[in-house]
């Protein structure tokens, strides 16, 4: 089925490294813990541990952190931008 495969998430590891880490459930290799944490939290949240769920909720929660942080930084640095092509546009319409 073509929506099957369109919904497959990649984790493949290179052929020359070695796994970081290998999922307990199904045997996947991960390039590192955090992948194995996210893995089983998303594929595997009815049969693992609650230890395990919770590992899951804190690096969710970590990296929407994140990536909450990172469009913080990059709307300032939009508007500063901004502001400084209109500062400068203003220079030069006022020369």
């Amino acid at each position: 089925m073509a929506t099957d495969s369109a919904l497959e998430r990649e984790y493949d590891v290179p052929p020359d490294h070695a796994p970081g880490a290998t999922c307990p459930y199904c045997g996947r290799p991960f390039r590192s813990e955090q992948y194995v944490t996210f893995h089983i939290g998303v594929d595997h949240a009815e049969e693992c541990s609650e230890a395990e769920l919770e590992a899951f909720e804190e690096e969710r929660d970590d990296e929407e952190y994140d990536l909450f942080t990172f469009h913080f930084k990059a709307a300032i640095s939009v508007f500063l931008i901004y502001f400084l092509f209109t500062f400068v546009y203003a220079l030069v319409w006022a020369g």
